[in-house]
């Protein structure tokens, strides 16, 4: 690719305008291999940006109340200034509950985006302490671990002793510390590896497959969403003419008491029930969905502006802040309420036998025994 420039530009003003319109080319290599030149190259522009803010600006967009639109002005009307009808946009306008269904499904799919990538970034710089010459940026492109995979590497790291601070910390603040750092940083650095280590349970999980959800959701759209669906246990039996007193419905523990998103899985080859139909409903509760995905966001941008610390070797203005340190909360204080259900429908190829019904409540796994057929009940006030 060339840059043509007017014959008649004198010597000084050409360098100027190199400089100012200099294109973001690399150092091209005969080598199969990127060479180290290439990396730091490569590294001062990934690290150069802020994508901290995208994180944010999605959490803002989720915090606004969904509202109609003018589609005749601003965006919109740039849209249909192409030659699109009008009515396009307006003639399939969502409604109020559907917009709030739209939200509730937009925090889900951000919270689990950023526990991906914050457990990808992790993985890509630890690996790199063990790799000279090693480039984030190419890591993060090149590795194909899945999810399961990624977090039983991380898990393996995380046994082999204490989480090293300079994650989180640039190392020269690391090594700023006294030898016994304050009881506050201690307790930062742990806490940040706490929601590490909750991203880990949204990828690979004992309960509820949040992540398959995820995946179902983003590739072709292959779950059904629910703003009507409301599942309670109940102690108290219907009566023998098929009615249930209302106060015995309010009485009981919630199973599915919010928006929802339901989803079908067939449980892979390494499963204990493997070949096994199930299907699975979760709780959509913006609340909670977006405040994990804020504290998620925050230890991402101090992991991103740690490893920027680092390894970036241009000006310290154009390197991304850091967002400081959290304390709390954990992330028990937000998780508090019933997660959702799930309910094998067939037995495993594998074994005969299935997961059969389950409750995920926020301390656990809880199974229930189905011991007669599903009927109907008409519900009466008491």
């Amino acid at each position: 690719m060339a840059a043509a420039v007017s014959a008649e530009t004198q010597s000084g003003d050409l360098d100027a305008e190199r400089h100012r319109r200099e294109m973001p080319l690399y150092p091209t290599s005969d080598s199969s291999s990127l060479t180290p030149e290439q990396l730091a190259r490569l590294d001062d522009t990934f690290f150069a940006s802020n994508p901290a803010s995208y994180w944010r600006a999605r959490i803002d967009d989720l915090l606004r109340e969904p509202t109609p639109i003018d589609y005749r002005s601003a965006l919109a009307a740039q849209v249909t200034g192409y030659g699109l009808d009008e009515s396009l946009l307006s003639m399939t306008a969502p409604t109020e509950a559907e917009r709030e269904l739209q939200r509730a499904l937009d925090a889900f799919a951000l919270r689990h985006h950023l526990a991906e990538s914050l457990l990808r970034l992790v993985h890509a710089v630890i690996t790199g302490w063990n790799t000279p010459g090693s480039n984030i940026w190419v890591s993060l492109t090149s590795n194909r671990d899945s999810g399961y995979e990624l977090v039983k590497e991380l898990r393996d790291f995380a046994g082999q002793g204490e989480v090293p601070a300079n994650l989180f910390m640039p190392a020269a603040d690391v090594k700023a510390l006294a030898e016994d750092p304050p009881s506050n940083v201690v307790s930062a650095i742990r806490m940040h590896w706490r929601w590490v280590q909750r991203a880990m349970r949204l990828l690979v999980g004992e309960g509820l497959e949040a992540s398959v959800g995820n995946n179902k959701l983003k590739h072709g759209l292959a779950v059904r969403a629910h703003d009507e669906l409301r599942v309670n246990f109940m102690a108290e039996s219907p009566a023998p003419d098929g009615s249930v007193r209302l106060s015995a419905i309010k009485s009981g523990s919630s199973i599915v008491d919010a928006r929802a998103i339901e989803f079908l899985e067939r449980l892979p080859g390494r499963h204990e029930h493997a070949g096994s139909w199930e299907i699975t409903v979760l709780n959509l509760r913006p609340a909670p969905l977006i405040a994990e995905a804020l504290m998620l966001s925050t230890v991402w941008a101090s992991v991103f502006a740690t490893a920027a610390a680092d390894r970036f070797v241009g000006p310290d203005e154009a390197k991304p802040r850091h967002p400081g340190l959290l304390l709390g909360p954990p992330p028990e204080a937000i998780v508090r309420e019933v997660l959702g259900y799930r309910q094998a429908l067939t037995v495993s190829t594998k074994t005969g036998t299935s997961r059969g019904l389950s409750v995920e409540t926020a301390n656990g796994i809880v199974e229930l025994k189905q011991t007669a057929p599903g009927s109907t009940a008409i519900i009466v006030d008491d």
